[in-house]
């Protein structure tokens, strides 16, 4: 068992593996978001790092890991691990996820009632964030090699839950006939 607890300890700190300590009994897709507070998950704020209902506080999402929890853990968890991303370390990537799961747990009612409607504003600034503070952002394909800009479909998805665009962004067409959210 020493020996054992030796290895995992090299392995850690070499970096070979994401650690793990939000293991549970129980699927992570059958969580519920209960709103702590309603700037959780926008940058600058770091609220979530607060929130007793995260599971990530002790122990943030690694590269891989982060895709894991993406594909398989539901918009709730997924929702935690890329807002705590965002929070020790600010990147567009992960604010646009933090959106895109906030819209899950929207569309799919998995808050209580009375802050469906909160989450809904929350994934409006959360997508509104990526235009604001991260206008360069990309993320890849699936093969992990071809980028592409999140700003537009940060654009498209506020409009589509009938929010605002602010800070003058607006939809142009391009030559190619493909739609793209440009400032001005």
């Amino acid at each position: 068992m020493k020996t054992c607890l030796v290895l995992l300890a090299a392995l850690g700190a070499s970096g070979c593996y994401d650690r793990a300590s939000y293991v549970y009994g129980e699927p992570m897709e059958d969580l519920t978001l209960q709103v702590h507070d309603v700037t959780m998950g926008v940058h600058p704020s770091t609220t979530v790092l607060d929130d007793p209902n995260n599971p990530f506080v002790d122990s943030t999402p690694g590269t891989e890991t982060k895709w894991l929890i993406q594909a398989n853990a539901g918009p709730v968890a997924s929702f935690y691990a890329w807002a705590t991303l965002l929070a020790r370390g600010p990147y567009g990537e992960a604010q646009y996820y933090v959106g895109l799961n906030l819209l899950g747990v929207y569309q799919n009612g998995l808050a209580s009632q009375e802050d469906l409607p909160v989450v809904r504003e929350m994934a409006i600034q959360a997508y509104q964030s990526v235009l604001d503070n991260f206008p360069d952002a990309v993320t890849y394909d699936a093969t992990g090699t071809i980028p592409y800009e999140l700003v537009t479909p940060a654009y498209k998805a506020i409009v589509e839950m009938g929010g605002t665009v602010t800070g003058g962004w607006v939809l142009v067409r391009t030559s190619s006939g493909a739609d793209k959210a440009v400032r001005p």
